[in-house]
């Protein structure tokens, strides 16, 4: 018997030493080629001590664990282990093969943790302190380098904490209360890392922006034409998917452990305004049927409350909502084709490729339980491409729409231009033959004069008189006739007989207005500011015939001139802005020497197209129109005393001769935000 206790005594140590080396892992060159998971043998203890960390350290004692330490299968008690500071360590035996090798580490967690190697700390994420000032930061699996400079036995350690262990797991429903740790070569480990984020921000930045700027597209389309509501849902679908890769974004590269357990709810409800939006945009283009519409409605308000009151149902409801979605799309497209509704067959495609390819994955993820896409073969390869087709289907089919929609309105203002046309053609033909009938008058009158001429001398004097006045009168109407019209329109006027509206590309429109023009008619007699309108205007008429501008007209107090017709010039912007600058010097002059007794001005200019023609038979006018004349109006309401506002499109034209300074972009009557810059001087 004493014999086989001292023998059990000898035995003691190897069996203790047997124990602790059962639990070492063993790696080699090969074992981490690419990435070897360190996912078990993990000695635990709850507690903290300096001394732990030390590779001497007694740890044959503790607990072997899953550093994971998921809450699964016994919550209440697993959360007893992080109501403190705990402690992990590895023993890791490491081949002659890695000595020398660049080796990293990456991790994964929701708490906070100091990674030690052979005592020695290499790495800390966050602040480990008491529960009410932890601070916690997800490592996001990031490669860190450590050194290895001899074979043999070390030991890892990991002084951890996660107070928001069992928080997480009740109300977020995420069971990993620890870590997930991976050990590899470090030039792999950091390149795979880091093509793989270069991948993602790559895609989710270009996805978001291009689903961006195709919402402000449909809602400035909205804006400007409200009784489309189409665009209007187009816009919120597209703003939808935007913020669904935004999201993307935060759960790949945010380190904050609270964003991401918190962004499931966000997916939810974001998931189910993109579903509404998508419905209502179907709905308004091809359904007549509500009942599909009011269902998907209460689909969309309940899920975002059932997953927040029950987050192990998120999952399955976020594929209902979508899988009765994309149903409801297909056939509410397939109506509006069969009805043969116009565009249906434009944004039918792309709607239905896009519903039919979420539609199959949703069946093959709830028929297939393997289901899993491996973009390192070819059927992977082919699942991305038709992924991304699917992702971009809907706003390629929306720019197909647009063209097709510009293009139909484009050729009914061609229409409308045609029948303006005839009407100014009728208009003249009018005016013709009244010129007709007093050609007609003025011979029968010659001949009787010259019958009275015959009768009486004294009275052919007086005719003679008389045609001399009416040669002088024809003069003083020519004359009239170019201060009304421009010479090349008076001249086609007179030669033809007739003068086309004409529309022209490229053209600068000045608009100026008198500041309180009504409170200096109180300051001034009616007669003395009639006479100040003249003297200014007056000279307005002389700068901008300096500059080959032709005035338009005047309205009250505005006056309304353009460079660029009816004989297109090239620096058209840059003659209205030297223009511009000559009127604000020339009223600050004024301004100077009359004081009260003149007026302060305001000044826009916005470069575009118009129309231009002769308007109206009586008192006729020649005038332009389009949207640069309105947008020009809305430069001069949007400026300021004595200052000169321009547009985005005059400054590009004129940015490199003159100094401006950015207003940034400012909301304008009936055209939303514009960009706005004001003109300091020329450079």
């Amino acid at each position: 018997m004493n014999k086989f206790l001292l023998l059990f005594i000898l035995l003691v140590p190897f069996l203790a030493g047997a124990q602790q080396r059962a639990h070492v892992v063993r790696l080699t060159r090969d074992s981490i080629q690419y990435q070897y998971t360190l996912n078990e043998d993990w000695r635990f203890h709850i507690g903290d001590s300096a001394a732990m960390a030390a590779p001497g350290y007694d740890d044959s004692k503790w607990e072997v664990v899953n550093p994971a330490l998921t809450m699964r299968d016994n919550p209440k008690k697993e959360s007893e282990k992080f109501n403190g500071v705990c402690w992990l360590r590895l023993h890791i035996v490491v081949d002659s093969t890695l000595t020398g090798e660049p080796l990293a580490l990456k991790m994964a967690h929701f708490g906070a943790s100091e990674v030690y190697l052979d005592g020695k700390l290499v790495m800390s994420f966050g602040t480990i302190s008491d529960s009410a000032h932890c601070y916690y930061v997800d490592p996001l699996s990031i490669p860190f380098a450590i050194n290895i400079p001899t074979a043999g036995e070390h030991v890892l350690a990991v002084k951890y904490a996660n107070y928001r262990a069992r928080y997480n797991y009740k109300v977020c429903k995420r069971d990993r209360a620890g870590f997930t740790m991976g050990i590899g070569n470090a030039n792999e480990l950091i390149r795979f890392s880091h093509r793989s984020a270069v991948i993602s921000s790559f895609i989710v930045v270009i996805l978001f922006g291009i689903f961006l700027a195709l919402s402000l597209l449909h809602l400035f389309l909205y804006l400007f034409h409200r009784s489309v509501k189409s665009n209007l849902y187009c816009s919120l679908f597209c703003l939808s998917l935007a913020m669904l890769f935004f999201l993307g974004f935060l759960n790949t590269f945010s380190s904050n452990p609270v964003t991401q357990l918190n962004l499931g709810l966000y997916y939810i409800i974001v998931t189910s305004f993109a579903c509404f939006s998508f419905s209502a945009f179907n709905n308004e283009l091809f359904g007549k049927k509500k009942l599909r519409f009011r269902i998907v409605i209460a689909l969309c308000v309940l899920a975002p409350v059932i997953a927040f009151f029950n987050t192990n149902v998120s999952g399955v409801i976020y594929i209902i909502l979508v899988a009765f979605v994309s149903v409801e799309g297909v056939v509410a497209t397939l109506v509006g084709i069969y009805r043969k509704v116009r565009g249906a067959g434009i944004i039918g495609f792309g709607i239905l490729f896009f519903a039919l390819f979420f539609l199959v994955i949703i069946t093959l993820a709830v028929t297939q339980k393997n289901f899993d896409v491996n973009d390192s073969n070819t059927a992977g390869k082919v699942f991305e491409f038709f992924a991304s087709a699917a992702i971009l289907s809907i706003p390629l089919s929306m720019s197909a729409y647009l063209a097709w929609s510009f293009s139909a309105v484009n050729k009914d203002l061609k229409n409308q231009l045609q029948q303006v046309k005839l009407l100014s053609d009728r208009a003249l033909e009018q005016e013709l033959e009244k010129q007709q009938l007093l050609e007609n008058r003025k011979e029968e009158l010659e001949k009787e004069v010259a019958q009275r001429t015959e009768e009486v001398t004294s009275q052919k004097q007086e005719i003679e008189k008389q045609h001399a006045e009416l040669k002088v009168e024809k003069k003083k109407s020519d004359d009239l006739l170019l201060n009304i019209l421009p010479e090349e329109v008076a001249e086609e006027l007179k030669q033809k007989g007739t003068s086309e509206a004409k529309f022209f590309d490229h053209v600068t429109v000045l608009f100026t207005d008198f500041v309180d023009f009504t409170k200096a008619g109180e300051r001034m007699a009616p007669q003395e500011l009639v006479d100040e309108l003249h003297t200014c205007f007056k000279a307005f008429d002389g700068i901008i015939s300096k500059y080959n501008i032709e005035k338009i007209k005047t309205i009250g107090d505005a006056y309304l001139a353009v460079c660029g017709l009816p004989l297109a010039q090239k620096d058209h912007a840059a003659n209205c802005a030297r223009a511009a600058i000559e009127i604000r010097q020339y009223m600050e002059a004024r301004r100077q020497l009359r004081g009260d007794k003149t007026f302060e001005i305001r000044i826009g200019l916005h470069s575009g197209s118009v129309v231009a023609g002769i308007v109206g038979v009586k008192k006729f006018a020649y005038d332009i129109w389009g949207d640069t004349v309105n947008t020009a109006a809305r430069m001069e309401q949007n400026s300021e005393r004595g200052r000169i506002n321009i547009s985005q499109v005059t400054h590009d034209l004129i940015k490199d001769q003159f100094v401006c300074t950015s207003r940034g972009e400012i909301a304008a009557k009936n055209k939303g935000a514009l960009s706005m810059y004001f003109v300091e001087g020329e450079k």
